[in-house]
């Protein structure tokens, strides 16, 4: 089972930030998981929220700035981060773009962008520049698109085949996550890991879908997720987790 830092390394380093992925990649692992918005011009960035008061300096959203003003906020010291047992960190960095991130990940073996947008023509923006960071950054097998958004993943589908996509589930989700995936043109599904099954692991893996699962910080649930047979485990706490799995 792979290892998959969330937001980079999110219990051991200021989340989404090039701190934080370099601190991954310390770590030694290689795997990770990350967030896409939009700036107001037109730029892919690296940020979770919509709205950037809980991880910045910032207030207002994302949308509403440019990706060099986001550069100037602070993404390092929110006082959100206090809940995670990590020490004040040491630098001041602000919300990377996506291109910098990945000039950062280039001997990483497995990338996951989630892609947060949710407003249909930014949907379609962000689809339209996607195939290029594929080129540029070499992401073939090693990155995937993924998104809890349907609409989203089908646009992918339509306008950028070749990229691969994975569709996300919440807890709640009522459907059938393999038939979805499998409707939109996806190799993988992410799940929640209270939705996870032996039986489902199963189906997918039947239908040749790569299975991750989020977000797991317990030694317990990743041991029994592993004897499931999940492909990906991603985890706030990586440190933690690669004595787990060991």
């Amino acid at each position: 089972m792979r290892l998959i830092g969330h937001r980079g390394a999110r219990a051991e380093a200021p989340e989404n930030t090039l701190a934080g992925f370099r601190h991954l990649r310390a770590l030694g692992v290689r795997a990770v998981e990350l967030d896409i918005h939009l700036s107001a011009d037109g730029e892919l960035v690296v940020i979770h929220d919509a709205e950037l008061s809980r991880t910045t300096s910032g207030h207002g959203l994302v949308r509403a700035h440019t990706a060099a003003a986001l550069a100037t906020l602070d993404a390092c010291h929110q006082p959100t981060h206090a809940r995670y047992d990590f020490a004040p960190w040491p630098l001041h960095e602000g919300v990377p773009t996506l291109a910098q991130v990945l000039m950062e990940l280039t001997d990483f073996a497995h990338i996951e962008l989630e892609l947060k947008v949710q407003d249909e023509a930014d949907e379609r923006a962000v689809v339209a520049a996607l195939p290029a960071y594929w080129q540029q950054f070499a992401l073939a097998g090693r990155a995937r698109c993924t998104s809890f958004n349907p609409r989203l993943l089908y646009q992918l589908q339509q306008h950028a085949p070749s990229l691969p996509r994975g569709f996300l589930a919440e807890e709640d989700f009522a459907g059938d996550i393999v038939q979805v995936a499998l409707a939109l043109g996806c190799n993988a599904i992410g799940p929640q890991a209270k939705l996870l099954t032996a039986e489902l692991v199963a189906q997918a893996h039947a239908a040749d879908l790569w299975v991750s699962t989020w977000t797991v910080n317990d030694a317990a649930q990743a041991q029994a997720l592993a004897a499931m047979g999940v492909d990906g485990l991603i985890t706030d706490v990586p440190s933690a987790a690669r004595n787990w799995l060991a």
